[in-house]
């Protein structure tokens, strides 16, 4: 159960705090069902209602330790191997699906590669770059201690060489 206060991450839309817990006077909703309020860190605009007994869409923030275990292991993390194009996305959702960190990073390799081989970037790699950029980021800003915009950069820093170099 979480409390007030906890931080959490909310699929992949980012880092979100538990405003408060308890039911929600709204039409359509099971009146004694407890539900999550959950408001975005980085957007006032940006909140949402999560039943509190849903264990699929919300989880607690990585750890400082398994953030940068995580950055360590970035240059091993596998990209995706997608065979037929027209199903790109849906490869993207189902690998993203569990809103696991290593996973959005699969998927963060798998369209950067796709942009620097194609030497520009499609509308689907963008579109998942954008969001798990977010989400990720947020994610490690707050996990590491650092400003959002510092994160791409200590990430730079902190991931192990490539042994095979790229030319």
């Amino acid at each position: 159960m979480l409390d007030r206060g906890d931080a959490v991450v909310y699929k992949c839309r980012g880092l979100y705090k538990v405003e408060e817990i308890g039911t929600l006077d709204f039409l359509y909703t099971d009146k004694a069902k407890v539900y999550y309020t959950l408001q975005s860190v980085e957007d006032a605009r940006d909140r949402v209602y999560v039943p509190a007994d849903d264990k699929t869409h919300i989880r607690r923030p990585v750890s400082r330790e398994e953030a940068l275990d995580l950055i360590g292991r970035m240059q091993d993390i596998e990209t995706l191997h997608v065979k037929n194009e027209k199903l790109r996305e849906q490869e993207y959702k189902e690998c993203i699906s569990g809103y696991s960190p290593e996973d959005w990073v699969k998927v963060l390799k798998t369209a950067y590669s796709r942009t620097k081989s194609r030497g520009s970037i499609t509308s689907v790699d963008k579109k998942y770059q954008m969001i798990l950029e977010h989400a990720l980021f947020s994610e490690f800003s707050y996990a590491l201690g650092l400003p959002r915009g510092q994160v791409p950069g200590f990430i730079t820093e902190h991931v192990k060489p490539d042994e095979e170099h790229d030319e």
